[in-house]
């Protein structure tokens, strides 16, 4: 089975339960804020459950229970929420129809919040959820660390290290199976220092120029920090957080004073570089000139420029608000909604 192929065996079961499309159910899963939580996990559960199937005897029913609590238990996943379980669970409710196993099946989706299960048969789920932590090798657990640290991009490090840390202790504590591996995990989050960009600017508005040098750096860097400086000389002065949707699940924040000294705030647990962003010759002669400046104040000072693509070489924010004067409509075209 590969992902191609991860619905269509299971189209009649998913039938038995209302759902005709199984589109209904991949669009949750293909989410491109997901980087562990997708197809690729729900893959290895439904691997997982059919060699269960294979080597063990357990009923048609078991068996169906496993499978839709799979499909359901991370339908909902955002890393912003605390709630993620008992929107799935909700979710499962309300896109299948009656049947026997319903209650069942969402009584174990509920379970995987905590993985204090009800029953044996929540409890096999839970075992299969958690495989990644009791029975991976040391390289299989970094590149599960590396996208859960992907996943809760809209952290700031400093945060995200302390509690991923903690975590992970719990969890060594809880599977002793698997702890030589995961005290090698969190010895590696313990003095790993990634390597992250802040994009800095105006960003008023953050418009499809900026999406594109941004989606370009997130190449480049383990994480890239949108930074919106706020100058109060500024007429039109916006203090307001970014509220577009496009960087819901990255860190974006504000900042008031030298960019030099906001990058140092973020240096004691990052190797930090400034992303600036280029449209044409004109750009590159402002941001070297600037770049003198910043250099007097903080040695040493990391810098990567990043050309636009063609297309978004001609928007600038100045641009978008004064032909917005004319048309309020206007920006529609070139801001992320």
């Amino acid at each position: 089975m590969t992902l191609a192929t991860l619905y269509t065996p299971y189209i009649p079961l998913l039938q038995e339960f209302g759902i005709q499309d199984p589109q209904s159910i991949a669009q949750y899963w293909q989410q491109p804020h997901r980087f562990y939580h997708n197809e690729n996990h729900l893959l290895q559960l439904i691997q997982d459950i059919e060699q269960i199937k294979k080597s063990q005897n357990i009923n048609e029913s078991d068996a169906k229970a496993l499978l839709m609590t799979a499909f359901f238990h991370d339908l909902i996943y955002d890393p912003t929420r605390q709630d993620n379980e008992e929107a799935s669970a909700d979710a499962f409710e309300q896109m299948t129809q009656p049947h026997a196993l319903k209650s069942t099946i969402k009584q174990m989706i509920l379970d995987t919040k905590y993985h204090q299960t009800q029953n044996p048969l929540s409890q096999q789920f839970c075992d299969l959820d958690m495989r990644i932590v009791t029975h991976s090798d040391y390289n299989t657990l970094l590149e599960w660390e590396e996208k859960i640290f992907k996943e809760y991009q809209y952290i700031d490090y400093t945060y995200y290290k302390v509690a991923r840390i903690n975590i992970l202790r719990k969890i060594a504590e809880q599977y002793p199976q698997n702890s030589t591996n995961l005290h090698n995990l969190i010895a590696y989050v313990e003095k790993f220092r990634p390597k992250i960009g802040i994009y800095a600017g105006s960003f008023n508005p953050f418009h499809y120029g900026h999406l594109n040098i941004l989606e370009k750096a997130e190449k480049i860097f383990d994480k890239v920090i949108v930074a919106r400086g706020i100058n109060p000389n500024k007429e039109d002065i916006n203090t307001q957080h970014l509220q577009t949707q496009v960087l819901k699940y990255r860190q974006a924040e504000n900042f008031i004073g030298f960019l030099t000294e906001y990058i140092k705030t973020k240096e004691t647990y990052a190797d930090i570089t400034l992303i600036r962003g280029l449209r044409n010759g004109d750009d590159l002669d402002y941001e070297v000139n600037q770049l003198r400046f910043m250099e007097e104040m903080k040695d040493p000072l990391n810098v990567i420029f990043i050309v636009c693509d063609k297309q978004y070489e001609h928007i600038s924010s100045s641009a978008i608000k004064n032909l917005e004067k004319i048309d309020k409509n206007f920006s529609k075209k070139y801001v992320p909604e």
